[in-house]
């Protein structure tokens, strides 16, 4: 067997292993509703008022999302911080309330609960109910049936306080992951809290220990690597045997090209031959398209991305 049909076999290996153990899937698509102060969302069709009430106490009050910068010690800058809810949805969180968001955070807290399939109250700034309009817009025509989520690395759930900022710091370098009851055989990596690779006070660090898990995984059997201006992006890949749907999250402010007939700044590398079929972006380019599609060695797909604000949707057919 030569190393290319070895990668290729390899590739076609990981992906059949990301789909073997599919998250269980909620019926239904995600639902917005919304507070008195965007009510003219509830008369254009957009949102639903939000409950209250008993109904109201099931939605759990989360965080706005969104970038800090946060200072550098070891370059003496500040690197961008993602608050984001995407270890609460991978937990099993369903219903949420985005409580008083400050200006610029609706548009973009929509989007986050749209690609993770939950149920949504969203209390914008009054100077965002415009713009959350018309991201609810773009939602609505990219409503389609949700796919599997995908992921090679399962994460047993423990009852330790640092188990959330492990999976937040595994949802924010992109290690796509499943938390789970117990091992499971048919992905490629376990995380166990208090074991001999993953032992509990190496999680009092999570950056190192989100350090260590890509280690034991290898970047070899990543399914998902985002390079270029991708710091701020949090990628999430769902997909069946026949067709798989990539999500971009940028929870950074919109992104401009790095100069005219240049690449776009992020660049994309997903496990597996795929032929991109369709390239959609939250205020793209009306023929944006992806460009510089590659399939290295046979084993993996390359492309650029054009420029889009908050989320980009890309369907990918398997190609034999």
């Amino acid at each position: 067997m030569t190393g290319v049909t070895s990668r290729v076999t390899l590739a076609v290996t990981l992906a059949a292993l990301a789909f073997s153990a599919p998250a269980a899937l909620s019926q239904s698509e995600p639902r917005f509703y919304v507070t008195h102060v965007a009510s003219t969302l509830v008369d254009d069709g957009l949102a639903t008022a939000a409950p209250a009430g008993a109904e109201a106490a099931a939605f759990e009050t989360v965080p706005a999302p969104g970038v800090q910068l946060r200072p550098d010690e070891a370059r003496a800058t500040s690197t961008p911080w993602i608050d984001s809810n995407v270890w609460r949805f991978q937990r099993g969180t369903q219903k949420v309330h985005y409580a008083s968001l400050p200006e610029g955070a609706a548009p973009l807290a929509a989007a986050e609960a749209f690609v993770f399939g939950v149920n949504a109250v969203l209390d914008p700034d009054p100077a965002d109910v415009e713009e959350l309009r018309q991201m609810l817009r773009f939602l609505a025509a990219e409503d389609r049936p949700r796919l599997p989520a995908m992921a090679n690395i399962g994460v047993v759930d423990h009852p330790s306080p640092l188990f959330s900022e492990v999976l937040n710091l595994l949802s924010r370098r992109n290690l796509l992951y499943r938390v789970v009851p117990a091992p499971d055989p048919a992905l490629d990596l376990t995380v166990r809290l208090g074991t001999e690779d993953f032992p509990l006070e190496a999680a009092a660090d999570p950056s190192a220990f989100a350090a260590r898990v890509r280690t034991r995984l290898g970047d070899d059997k990543r399914l998902v690597r985002l390079y270029g201006g991708a710091s701020t992006v949090i990628a999430h890949l769902t997909g069946e045997r026949a067709r798989a749907r990539l999500y971009l999250l940028n929870y950074g402010r919109t992104r401009g090209p790095r100069g005219a007939g240049n690449p776009q700044a992020i660049r994309v590398r997903v496990l597996g031959r795929y032929q991109p079929t369709r390239f959609t972006g939250y205020r793209a380019a009306p023929q944006a398209m992806l460009t510089d599609i590659e399939h290295p060695e046979g084993a993996t797909t390359e492309f650029w991305v054009p420029d889009f604000a908050t989320l980009a949707i890309i369907d990918l057919d398997p190609m034999k």
